[in-house]
């Protein structure tokens, strides 16, 4: 079966699908679709299963827990898989902007592709569809234009003609599901038709995660501005670690002294421990690239400012520990936040930061390595992350853990919650105002609604969930 004919079925289903529809079990289906029409395209490439089962399994999140992050993820993991459809081999970053890059300009990018092989170069691969069958497309499609543009013309020259054409009843074509149908189209032409940027590819697959090594002469070329730069690097690394080291000393008095430490207090300084994490970070690898970004890595005497720079990365994992301690501590006396959840991911990413930029000095790597390797590990905690449904999670730890939960912030969450809200103001009657269980009523009532009226390719796990339950 040719691209052209996949293309247009695919379209056909994208639409039965998702045409005035909202994402559910649609999302999944179509999933699997895709890795299946990926898998059938004749090329030399495989297929990337690994991040077939990471798109697969964030429609899957998508259906368990609809929500704008969930879908995001699932998009971005798309573009991804899109982009290892073509190179596997190449960095995740690259292959997301393959995925972009292809879902926009692939057709254009290959008519012009085309026109250089017809220029000069064999044509071996242009048997999708045979001239015969492709002009005869093309001259139905003319036709339909014409008898459409010259019926038009006639119309008002012939009254009996016009009388004719009036009667034709052209009410169940449906332009937007056309116009939607064609945007189908063109996905999936992208899709199974990618653009193939060798040129990006290969100069991503040419660079290393390793410094290159210089020769014993360089080295000893250079050995007064190595020296230069070592002594410079550990003076600063040693002011910095202790400057880092008295503000950790002054944050366990603080946190370990008998005074009672206030919620306004305790918010304070969790920010503050966040601020001053923030910039001992930046600071940290800008200077740790800035000084061992060449041959300062291979130089012999280099062992005291390697170990002040592990030092330095040492006291910043305690002050992400101190710091995910009293940002614990907020949250066991005032309830779980989007806001604090963002702190504990910020910290976790920060710490995966600091293990990287050890062992980039460790192990002689490069500025490439740590850029690929924190925005796969990012790329991995995205869609770890989308499969926790964060607006009931919330809710849950909030209204069973903490005393007087904060309903109005909980009422603010996503509809996921309704349910949940609308228990727990039922069974307490006298911890929620009236007013405002009135609001969690009709937040209750019209996300019911919403759910009663969707269709099978809408369907979430609440909807299997229910009917079960009938």
């Amino acid at each position: 079966m040719n691209i052209h004919i996949k293309s247009i079925l695919s379209a056909l289903a994208f639409s039965l699908f998702f045409y005035s529809k909202s994402f559910g079990l649609n999302l999944f289906l179509i999933s699997i679709m895709v890795v299946v029409l990926v898998s059938t395209m004749r090329k030399e490439r495989s297929v990337p299963w690994g991040y077939s089962v990471a798109y697969i399994g964030t429609a899957v999140f998508v259906f368990l827990n609809p929500s704008g992050f969930t879908i995001f993820v699932h998009l971005m993991t798309f573009m991804v898989f899109v982009g290892k459809s073509i190179s596997q081999k190449s960095s995740v970053y690259l292959t997301w902007f393959l995925g972009i890059s292809n879902m926009l300009i692939a057709s254009i990018a290959n008519h012009f592709k085309k026109q250089e092989i017809e220029q000069g170069v064999e044509k071996k691969e242009q048997k999708d569809i045979s001239p015969k069958l492709f002009n005869r497309l093309k001259g139905g499609l003319a036709a339909i234009v014409l008898l459409f543009i010259f019926g038009m013309l006639y119309r008002n020259a012939n009254p009996v003609f016009g009388n004719l054409i009036e009667q034709i009843n052209l009410d169940f074509i449906s332009f937007p599901w056309l116009f939607f149908t064609l945007l189908g189209y063109i996905i999936f032409m992208h899709l199974l038709r990618p653009f193939d940027a060798q040129e990006l590819i290969e100069f991503d697959l040419a660079q290393k995660n390793e410094l290159k090594k210089p020769t014993e002469i360089v080295l000893i070329g250079e050995k007064k501005k190595l020296e230069g730069e070592h002594t410079l690097g550990s003076m600063v690394f040693i002011a910095l670690n202790l400057l880092l080291l008295f503000f950790l000393t002054t944050d366990v008095v603080y946190l370990f002294e008998e005074t009672v430490i206030t919620n306004a207090g305790l918010s304070q300084s969790v920010h503050q421990g966040v601020y001053a994490l923030m910039f001992s970070i930046v600071c940290a690898i800008a200077l740790i690239l800035y000084f061992f970004r060449g041959n300062l890595n291979f130089f012999q005497g280099n062992k005291r400012i390697k170990s002040l720079t592990y030092i330095w990365i040492g006291l910043n994992v305690i002050l992400v520990a101190f710091t995910a301690y009293k940002n614990y501590t907020y949250v066991e006396t005032l309830g779980l936040t989007y806001k604090r959840i963002g702190v504990f991911v910020y910290l976790l990413l920060t710490l995966t930061g600091l293990v990287t930029a050890y062992i980039k000095v460790a192990q002689v790597k490069n500025f490439i390595y740590l850029v690929r390797t924190n925005i796969a590990t990012v790329f991995a905690f995205l869609i770890v992350s989308a499969a926790i449904p964060w607006d009931k999670t919330i809710t849950w730890y909030n209204l069973n853990t903490i005393e007087n939960p904060d309903i109005n912030y909980l009422f603010r969450l996503g509809e996921s919650n309704s349910e949940q809200l609308y228990n727990y103001a039922k069974a307490n009657t006298s911890k929620v105002e009236i007013n405002i269980k009135d609001n969690i009523d009709e937040k209750y009532t019209e996300f019911v609604e919403a759910q009663s009226e969707k269709t099978w390719q809408e369907y979430t796990l609440y909807q299997i969930a229910k009917n079960e339950t009938k």
